[in-house]
């Protein structure tokens, strides 16, 4: 066969496949090209609220912009102030490059944190790149000392951002009093593609600029086990995590009365098991929640994490954990109350674990002793209220899209005899 007869052929082939894949696009093929649907510009962009320090006096607001862009400023005052003076802060600036988003290979980040705040206050804010600014948004501090709040906690949103952005304002629009939303890793599919960072924060646009976003790590936001480049430089979070760990891969928050670890289970178990023993030994939290990706107990078929149920199952026991908040496997699962991997009378013994997904990749559920309610294909948000007055009770429920209760449980604290029941 001749040379050019070969050249032609391969031609032909090439053309093939191409067609074939113009409905996926490189980018999914080739993980090294993508487009990003939503490049940046001159204007303030992808505004989010994160903590990097205490929620009752601080607050982080991050943002971008294109690199035509110079300068960025931050301007906020208290919302009951009538004089409308305002603070202003100059931002950190980061220069984000990422050479596989074709169409958008460099960003400007900004990022302020904002302390000294008065707790149980609200602030109005806005950002500016280059004197253009951004609508006036708002935000809220925790209260101190503890009073009753509500938060968001959701499983895996990883694929179908678009869907999991309507969920994320279904929520918000059902719930608007919850405080901040807790993500239990796998933010996306492809953790180091820029492009599905973009889909996400312009998924949750008008809501996380409001409530703060609290996301663990999971094995997708670092794919084959790479450095989370995209997750550590996107966002400010808390530096207060395991000594033997990169910052911001697991850290702890106090909110209220409730105690927040949110851990890596792709890194060093044992590190993040001292670490946490450190945390809880001198903790004085009504409320222990444990944040993490892999389940210690699966809803999926032929998963389990025997490691990480026996290095950090032993602390939740010794400790007391209320509930780990888990993704990964793309089910929903609430077990019964388990210590020492056995089912226990109540929650008074033992800790509470779910499973769940937000986003619209769905897996079978497989049917275990352990759990107490399963649902198999349907993607939820779960709504966990704390209440304080006169006793302390925490109340979980379980939404789908349409805003169906899905589960539901209630957790009673005596405030004298600390005693717990579940109804």
């Amino acid at each position: 066969m001749n040379k050019k007869l070969v050249g032609i052929l391969f031609l032909a082939c090439i053309l093939v496949i191409g067609a074939s894949i113009a409905p996926i696009g490189l980018g999914r093929l080739f993980p090294g090209f993508h487009n990003t649907d939503f490049p940046s510009n001159i204007q303030p962009e992808q505004i989010c609220l994160t903590w990097n320090g205490d929620p009752a006096t601080s607050m982080t607001i991050q943002w971008r912009s294109s690199p035509e862009v110079d300068d960025g400023i931050l301007q906020f005052r208290e919302s009951t102030k009538t004089d409308m003076s305002v603070t202003e802060v100059i931002p950190n600036k980061l220069q984000l490059t990422d050479s596989g988003t074709r169409n958008d290979p460099v960003n400007n980040r900004f990022s302020v944190v904002l302390n000294n705040l008065t707790p149980e206050t609200s602030y109005d804010y806005r950002v500016a790149c280059d004197g253009a600014f951004s609508e006036w948004r708002a935000f809220t501090t925790a209260p101190f000392p503890a009073q009753s709040f509500s938060f968001v906690y959701m499983g895996d949103p990883q694929v179908g951002l678009d869907t999991w952005g309507k969920l994320v304002h279904e929520a918000d629009t059902r719930h608007p009093d919850t405080a901040f939303y807790v993500v239990a890793g796998d933010n996306v599919n492809r953790g180091n593609n820029r492009d599905e960072w973009d889909a996400l924060f312009h998924a949750a646009g008008g809501v996380f600029d409001r409530k703060p976003y609290v996301p663990a790590l999971g094995n997708h936001d670092c794919p084959g086990g790479d450095r989370p480049r995209l997750f550590l430089e996107l966002l400010t979070l808390p530096e207060n995590g395991p000594r033997e760990l990169e910052q911001e891969r697991a850290y702890s928050l106090k909110y209220g009365n409730a105690l927040f670890l949110v851990l890596d289970s792709n890194s060093d178990l044992e590190a993040q098991a001292r670490w946490m023993e450190e945390q809880m030994n001198t903790s004085l939290a009504t409320w222990k929640f444990a944040v993490y990706h892999h389940p210690a107990y699966s809803s999926a078929p032929l998963r389990d994490n025997v490691e990480l149920r026996e290095k950090w199952g032993v602390l939740f026991d010794k400790y007391h954990v209320d509930m780990a908040l888990q993704g990964h496997d793309h089910g929903y699962l609430r077990t019964r109350p388990m210590r020492g991997g056995k089912e226990v009378a109540s929650p008074a013994e033992g800790t509470i674990y779910v499973v769940s997904v937000s986003g619209s990749k769905l897996y079978d559920v497989e049917q275990h002793e352990y759990a107490e309610k399963s649902l198999e294909r349907v993607c939820t948000y779960q709504i966990i209220d704390i209440e304080t007055e006169n006793q302390d009770k925490l109340t979980y429920r379980a939404y789908d899209m349409d805003g169906n209760v899905r589960d539901e449980f209630v957790i009673v604290k005596q405030k004298r005899l600390q005693a717990s029941r579940i109804k």
